[in-house]
């Protein structure tokens, strides 16, 4: 008879890490584990179980550790008709008996300046930090930081839990050197102006770059902000940046998704004809809730700005 043993969940983060490490490692390639248990270590967050797993690469190494990831054991998680058209920074990954996902991140929203630039400036920082008697590479406190305090920044609207967790973060002290450093990391990694908001709140005085402000990634990510994290915002994302010519299909899948993209989006969903059609109904009054909201921020953040800077890597939100 073979025993078998159920991962809790912190167990499972803390061996992914270093899973994720030695995978990467053996293949050369460079890796961040983003927010999770680290935070706590560094001060920023209360201690509390992460549900899943972040690891920012290497953008020119993206694919290759996707195709470790995939080697390993892990699968993609099923997209739908929504997250193909919005999503695209990152991959997740499950596996059977692990009880967390695994998020592949090619960049991290926010951050304005080259991906490459932007990895490599977290990286020459970087800390070696054990989990699961394995020293993995986490970004340094202040990398730690700004990368939370952009997360936290996307949803605090919405969401309590980020709403809480960047309150908590303004109330971390800093050290005149450590405020210093932390407008150096702004400035080169673009987002001193997405963070604009945050950081004058922690004492880091810093003008964003005309540039910056003057560019479309900012514009996008104001519009992000402003619109928060729920679904309605996704769908008129899509819709705006769609051709004409897919805009009635974009429509028609918002309204009425198929079954597959509603098992995806609501893995709760009772399948049957009772259980799809009340999962529909629920998310026609979500988003006749929260739809305001979102056409209020694309109102107000929607307008293109030319400028050459708009076309700058990393646009995604």
């Amino acid at each position: 008879m073979t025993e078998t043993t159920t991962l809790r969940l912190g167990e499972a983060v803390e061996l992914g890490y270093a899973w994720v490490q030695r995978a990467a490692t053996g293949r050369g390639i460079r890796v961040l584990f983003i927010k999770g248990p680290a935070l706590h270590r560094q001060g920023l967050r209360d201690e509390r179980v992460s549900a899943d797993i972040d690891v920012l690469v290497d953008p020119a190494r993206f694919a290759e550790l996707c195709d470790a990831v995939a080697e390993g054991g892990w699968r993609e998680r099923p997209g739908n008709f929504l997250s193909a058209r919005t999503t695209l920074h990152s991959r997740t990954y499950v596996r059977d008996g692990w009880p967390c996902d695994l998020d592949v991140h090619s960049h991290f929203p926010g951050f304005l300046a080259d991906t490459a630039t932007v990895f490599d400036a977290l990286w020459a920082r970087r800390e070696h930090m054990p989990f699961a008697h394995h020293d993995c590479d986490v970004p340094d406190r202040i990398g730690a930081m700004l990368i939370l305090a952009l997360h936290s920044l996307r949803s605090a609207r919405t969401q309590r839990r980020h709403a809480d967790e960047l309150e908590q973060l303004l109330r971390v002290e800093l050290t005149d050197e450590e405020r210093a450093d932390a407008a150096s990391l702004a400035l080169t990694t673009g987002s001193a102006a997405t963070l604009e908001a945050v950081l004058p709140r922690l004492g880091i005085e810093l003008e964003p770059p005309a540039g910056e402000l003057q560019s479309e990634a900012l514009r996008e990510w104001r519009l992000r902000v402003a619109a928060g994290a729920h679904g309605a915002y996704f769908w008129l994302l899509a819709f705006r940046r769609a051709p004409w010519k897919e805009r009635p299909a974009i429509v028609w899948r918002a309204w009425w998704p198929t079954r597959r993209d509603l098992l995806v989006a609501r893995p709760l969903t009772v399948d049957t004809v009772r259980g799809r059609t009340g999962a529909r109904l629920a998310r026609w009054s979500s988003g006749v809730r929260f739809a305001p909201a979102a056409m209020r921020a694309l109102w107000a953040h929607g307008r293109p700005v030319r400028s050459s800077a708009s076309r700058r890597r990393g646009v995604d939100i």
